[in-house]
């Protein structure tokens, strides 16, 4: 059964839906990824890295059988079923770290809009490795009916800024101030944004991202980024 408060309001949060375990796990692979140079990671699949400012050390699942068997475990497919309402593929995942003192923000956006052509939406699985405040940079979101406002908005690439932006209104979204452990999931039709990180500690977090079917280029047939079967 899909959950309610994800279609109505386009997320849901999840208290303490990490062990442990699971949460030392992350924070430890992410320590790893961050002991690599600054660059962008990906190994050149994205472009919205700024440096030490706003790092994305992505697609290294692979590198890790812990963080593949989490990635592709119940935990999470518990989530991403509840939230999509059908068994699902593991379509993206990666770390998202701010800089202590100088983390970058990022503009309002809907993950779809990078996708960049028209395609089913999918779930993001947004986990906080820290504890979580506007002062380091939390999420926000703004609220959306899935059912009433299906589509993808009008985005504008920000060259000074290294990302699209989506909204330019005047609403703050809802800050998710949370703790460690947590998990926030949101559509990929869902607005959303996140402050900088003015403390002086890094703000880590872990996102994966699920689809129900794979995601392809409707020209090409080219699988976009990952399609892999997550656990019943």
């Amino acid at each position: 059964m899909t959950n309610t408060s994800f279609q109505k309001d386009g997320y849901a949060v999840f208290d303490d839906a990490l062990s442990a375990d699971e949460l030392t796990m992350l924070q430890t692979t992410c320590d790893k990824l961050l002991e690599e140079p600054p660059e962008d990671g990906g190994e050149g699949r994205h472009t919205i890295g700024l440096g030490h400012a706003r790092r994305f050390l992505a697609h290294r699942h692979g590198d890790f059988p812990d963080l593949q068997a989490f990635v592709l475990g119940k935990t999470l497919g518990r989530i991403a079923r509840e939230c999509l309402g059908d068994d699902t593929l593991l379509f993206n995942e990666q770390f998202v770290v701010k800089g202590a003192g100088k983390g970058a923000s990022f503009a309002w956006h809907q993950d779809s809009a990078y996708v960049g052509y028209d395609h089913a939406p999918y779930v993001t699985v947004w986990m906080a490795l820290d504890d979580t405040t506007e002062e380091n940079g939390c999420v926000y979101i703004i609220p959306r009916d899935l059912e009433a406002e299906p589509g993808i908005d009008p985005h504008e690439w920000q060259d000074d800024t290294n990302e699209l932006n989506g909204y330019f209104g005047e609403d703050p979204g809802r800050p998710m101030v949370c703790k460690a452990g947590t998990v926030v999931a949101f559509s990929s039709r869902t607005l959303h944004r996140s402050g900088p990180n003015t403390t002086g500690k890094p703000r880590r977090a872990y996102i994966a991202q699920y689809s129900v079917g794979a995601i392809r280029d409707p020209e090409t047939g080219e699988l976009k980024r990952f399609a892999t079967p997550v656990a019943a």
